[in-house]
């Protein structure tokens, strides 16, 4: 059994540190877009062979046997059906007794890349690409967003749950590599303008989170899940004071074990919040997680880029959802 994989990931330049990192719609300078990020390599480790077992507890992901008879290219039975399952799962491996929200994305392809190999239309309209730099999908900025969600004085964790679409086969290639919360360093964290890619055809303002890259931090995945497992990773938790246990970061990565005639990976990952206690003053841990949050580009430029449409977005033809 492989132990682990070289491979390279896409980090956050450390230059950025202590900033907002832009985006091509946010930078005024359009040179500073070569400087955003830097590849380095990096080991990925077998999960597997973790003893004990990894948990969301301990590095932040596990992974779970969850059979699914639902079509999980079929948008309706997803939100209905497969959703109530992700409910359940959240339930069994959290230990809380509710769930609130959900959404979800498909990833079937590579960005930028046309025929065979590209991002393919998806049953919902999401964006379809491979997530190929190392990120966090949110941070405490999505808290006020999520008041709708929970509206009441509860902690809550924002929950990833990542499976492969493909009944004939276990993921064979562009398998999602996952750090383990615990090596990650709170100064290694960088804030960026991100794109929301839930529906391609408006794309949203988020607040992400990136990584500089350092030795410190120990990456795993999972080789060939089949279809029956799902892998459960933290997204956000409210609960945590450390920023480093708040969330997992992730990237696919390339597998230079897989077979180059191996299927593409098809997959879907659906986020839901589990609730947990009351909190004693939510208002003022709210204003301590979102100060920690840069509002300052590294050219001095104040930053505004917290939520709402894009402002001059256009989706792209080749990718639309078609309907």
């Amino acid at each position: 059994m492989t132990t682990s994989i070289p491979t390279s990931a896409n980090f956050a330049h450390s230059r950025h540190r202590g900033f907002r990192v832009p985006n091509h719609y946010s930078a005024v300078n359009k040179e500073d877009l070569k400087t955003l990020g830097q590849s380095a390599n990096i080991e990925v480790h077998n999960a597997r062979l973790l003893d004990p077992a990894p948990t969301v507890d301990s590095h932040g992901f596990q992974i779970v046997e969850w059979p699914t008879q639902v079509d999980l290219l079929n948008n309706d039975s997803v939100k209905s059906v497969f959703y109530e399952e992700c409910r359940e799962l959240i339930k069994h491996v959290r230990g809380c007794t509710e769930v609130r929200g959900g959404m979800h994305e498909y990833r079937n392809g590579f960005g930028g890349q046309k025929g065979p190999r590209g991002a393919k239309p998806t049953p919902n309209g999401s964006g379809g690409a491979y997530g190929m730099g190392i990120h966090s999908d949110m941070c405490a900025a999505i808290e006020r967003h999520f008041d709708r969600i929970v509206p009441d004085q509860r902690h809550f964790e924002s929950l990833n749950i990542w499976r492969s679409t493909d009944r004939e086969n276990p993921v064979l290639m562009m398998p999602l590599a996952v750090c383990d919360m615990r090596s990650v360093h709170p100064s290694d964290i960088v804030f960026g303008d991100g794109q929301s890619t839930a529906n391609i055809q408006q794309y949203m303002k988020v607040v992400d989170q990136r990584l500089i890259h350092s030795l410190q931090q120990r990456w795993y995945y999972f080789p060939e899940m089949t279809p029956d497992e799902v892998l459960v990773f933290r997204q956000y938790d409210t609960r945590q004071e450390e920023l480093n246990l708040r969330t997992v970061f992730h990237q696919a990565v390339v597998d230079p074990t897989s077979d180059p005639d191996a299927p593409l990976r098809s997959s879907i990952e659906v986020r839901m919040q589990a609730i947990y206690d009351v909190e004693n003053d939510k208002e003022a841990r709210v204003k301590r997680f979102i100060a920690q949050v840069s509002d300052t580009y590294l050219d001095g430029r104040h930053c505004d880029w917290w939520s709402g449409p894009i402002e001059n977005y256009v989706p792209p033809k080749s990718e639309a959802s078609p309907g």
